[in-house]
């Protein structure tokens, strides 16, 4: 059957049904993440009038289509099920409990200061197994990753919230133990992965190097722009950000790689070197820069995506970026099929993304955005509609409230922004030469630092920056869901009506 199907496929019809296998794996993990949970009803309800109404035409077109897709659904929805319970069955679940002394373990994230106290994951070694969140008093100067210790603390089961499921949050990592200010003692050092032990010391370097440079808040926000660096963001910052819908301009994603991966290339070819070297380089460095930014969800996408478009111009092959996206979610799904339901990070990348491939059409229309303008107010208010349109419904449900001058403080600032990170790269670079050289080059990217944070410290004290819902943005984001839908309904109806005249 599998074979008779394959074999009837033609050169045009392979992207669509390719896309159509992706959207059936996912579905099938999606789904299978709501079971022994309260919303399962209403999780297969949603999923189950989505995938007919989306995929009608193709699915009862003959036994075949549905069979094959009924399949992928299947592997999908068993794959979240085998993922879980092995991960259960190899996890310190069953220590959760007991005081234990002498435990053995590596650190394998970088650490976390936040509350006068340090928090980081830790993989235990031999004769336990998996992942354990400890937090310890001491700071995150003397513990880094790699750093080999010895504890003895009560593992706990983690608790969540009213307003924050941290049990689940910690579990898509697989972790499902947390010790608590444990007795702690380093003995040994750099016994983590080599690679990614010199990437985060290279990490670290730099950000040494840019607390040299400039004072705060600017600092904090070129390591987010730079590094994807939250840790150290300055906490009225932090707010103002929130409140003016810019934080994506520090959780790295496809923006930022864009930026650094063109430069890189760029240069590359500035240096002399030819175009296939260059283009081995280039995946290279995306590879290390995806691990040395801290592999978090929307860098990972951005950077698979990256080495696809890069790879497309290698082969000399059409890029579609629909596709490009939904292979990126697959493969990080694969690797982890929790962060689909799980990783807000995730939901937030992949939303946005999917809004700039099918809203950026509309809003550049509506923007002209064609038309040559003043900071490229046309294409950065279009794009900015777009990415916030599609991840409305995920603020709403997981934060409460939407940012009503988002589109307006972007329009400020976002084109200033790569010409602030590519100065100060250049700036700390020198740094390295002199400290001196890398605070006089400086200057240029702190002005527009300066500028950049004070435009959004000004528009986050306006009362009317954002709208809360609170108790009821749950009913507000399934009025929201309800309205897209039928949104996309009416197009399809029209659609029809348009191709029998």
């Amino acid at each position: 059957m599998l074979k008779n199907w394959l074999m009837n496929l033609s050169k045009k019809d392979l992207p669509s049904k390719f896309l159509l296998l992706i959207l059936f794996f996912i579905s099938g993990v999606f789904i299978s993440s709501f079971f022994n949970t309260t919303n399962l009803i209403g999780g297969l309800t949603l999923l189950l009038i989505g995938l007919i109404f989306c995929f009608e035409e193709y699915l009862f077109k003959n036994k075949i289509n549905f069979a094959v897709y009924l399949l992928v659904f299947a592997c999908g929805f068993f794959y979240f099920q085998a993922y879980e319970k092995y991960q259960q069955n190899h996890s310190s679940l069953l220590l959760n409990g007991q005081e234990i002394q002498n435990v053995k373990a590596i650190i394998s994230n970088l650490p976390i200061c936040q509350y006068n106290s340090t928090s980081f994951e830790a993989k235990l070694l031999l004769p336990f197994q998996e992942k354990v969140l400890i937090r310890t008093k001491g700071s995150c100067e003397e513990f880094h990753y790699g750093d080999k210790i010895i504890f003895t603390g009560k593992f706990e089961e983690p608790i969540s919230y009213l307003d924050f499921d941290y049990k689940a949050y910690l579990a898509k990592s697989n972790i499902y133990s947390v010790i608590n200010y444990p007795q702690i003692k380093i003995i040994d050092k750099h016994q983590g992965f080599w690679l990614k032990d010199f990437l985060y010391q290279i990490r670290i370097s730099f950000q040494k190097q840019i607390d040299k440079i400039f004072p705060e808040p600017e600092r904090s926000f070129l390591n987010g722009l730079l590094l994807g660096e939250k840790r150290t963001l300055d906490k009225d910052l932090e707010v103002a950000l929130q409140k003016t819908g810019t934080m994506h301009l520090i959780a790295l994603s496809g923006f930022n790689i864009t930026i650094i991966t063109n430069a890189v290339y760029a240069f590359l070819i500035v240096l002399g070197i030819v175009r296939p070297k260059a283009f081995w380089l280039v995946i290279i460095f995306i590879l290390f820069f995806v691990v040395l930014t801290g592999t978090s969800p929307s860098i990972v996408r951005a950077g698979i995506m990256g080495g696809i478009l890069v790879l497309s111009y290698r082969l000399g092959k059409p890029y579609q970026i629909k596709n490009a996206l939904f292979f990126a979610a697959f493969l990080m799904i694969l690797i982890n099929p929790k962060i689909l339901r799980f990783d807000i990070g995730f939901q937030l990348s992949f939303a946005a993304t999917l809004g700039l491939i099918y809203f950026s059409p509309f809003f550049n229309r509506v923007f002209q955005t064609e038309k040559p303008s003043f900071l490229n107010w046309r294409q950065v208010v279009a794009t900015t509609f777009s990415a916030q349109l599609a991840v409305l419904p995920l603020l709403i449900f997981r934060f409460g409230y939407i940012s009503l001058i988002s589109p307006l403080v972007n329009v400020l600032i976002i084109s200033l922004i790569p010409y602030t990170m590519l100065l100060g790269f250049i700036a700390v670079i020198l740094s390295y030469l002199h400290t001196w050289l890398g605070i006089i080059v400086g200057v240029f990217p702190y002005l527009f630092l300066y500028f950049e944070i004070l435009i959004i410290k000004i528009f986050s004290r306006f009362s009317l920056a954002t709208i809360n819902f609170g108790g009821f943005s749950e009913i507000v984001f399934w009025v929201v869901v309800i309205f897209f839908l039928l949104i996309l309904i009416n197009k399809k109806y029209v659609r029809g009506k348009t191709k029998s005249i």
